[in-house]
């Protein structure tokens, strides 16, 4: 299986690292008031993990140097190929990481054995981005996962403002968290209670686990 280059606009080790931030600061805000949906985005250490709910998952590990990600749209039908299969173009360090970090969160029952069960990866730099599939059948094949997070930061904008029906205040906190996180990358941030109010929820299990993915990208509730 051949690697393929992906060169379209956005889709880059820092245009995905910064998508996958926003995505994961607009789930947070979404999630105060959507409980139930908690699981579709998550980070663990430097592992973001996505679900769809429909059939669709995935996840990219960010190493300083490069990413590696690994998608699996369930409507597919099984094929031969392993999880080592779609990797094979990648370099040794990338299919290391892959192994101890990515496959982990994407492990099935296969005839009777917990296995890695992918139907598309991808993987690269910060200079080039590569796929074992052509974009648009890396999309179809669980890679659409990330199609906000492939877009620039105002695209990605008006897409969660469609996507979650944010508020005016909603979208203001937003934009304003996710300019902080890029500017202050390793450090704490807390949110003012005005922060707090403009997230507009009263749902005690919803704030909960909004605190808890708040804190899973450095952000603390007052």
């Amino acid at each position: 299986m051949p690697a393929h280059l992906i060169i379209e606009q956005g889709w880059s080790y820092e245009g995905l690292w910064q998508g996958c931030m926003l995505m994961s600061i607009a789930h947070a805000i979404f999630v105060a008031d959507a409980p139930d949906l908690t699981h579709e985005i998550s980070w663990d250490g430097s592992n973001y993990n996505m679900n769809n709910s429909q059939g669709s998952r995935g996840t990219i590990t960010f190493h300083p140097a490069f990413f590696v990600a690994g998608f699996r749209n369930d409507e597919l039908s099984s094929d031969s190929w392993s999880a080592k299969d779609y990797l094979a173009q990648a370099p040794e360090k990338v299919i290391r990481l892959a192994e101890q970090e990515t496959l982990q969160y994407l492990l099935e029952d296969i005839d009777g054995e917990i296995l890695p069960s992918i139907t598309t990866a991808i993987w690269g730099d910060k200079k080039q981005i590569f796929s074992c599939h052509p974009l648009e059948e890396m999309l179809e094949r669980g890679g659409n996962l990330l199609e906000i997070q492939s877009m620039n930061p105002t695209s990605a904008f008006e897409a969660c403002e469609e996507e979650y029906e944010f508020t005016e205040e909603q979208m203001t906190l937003l934009k304003k968290l996710f300019h902080l996180k890029i500017a202050q990358l390793n450090e704490t941030i807390t949110l003012s209670q005005c922060d707090i109010d403009s997230i507009g929820s009263r749902n005690a299990e919803g704030i909960n686990e909004s605190k808890l993915l708040f804190a899973e990208i450095g952000i603390e509730w007052i």
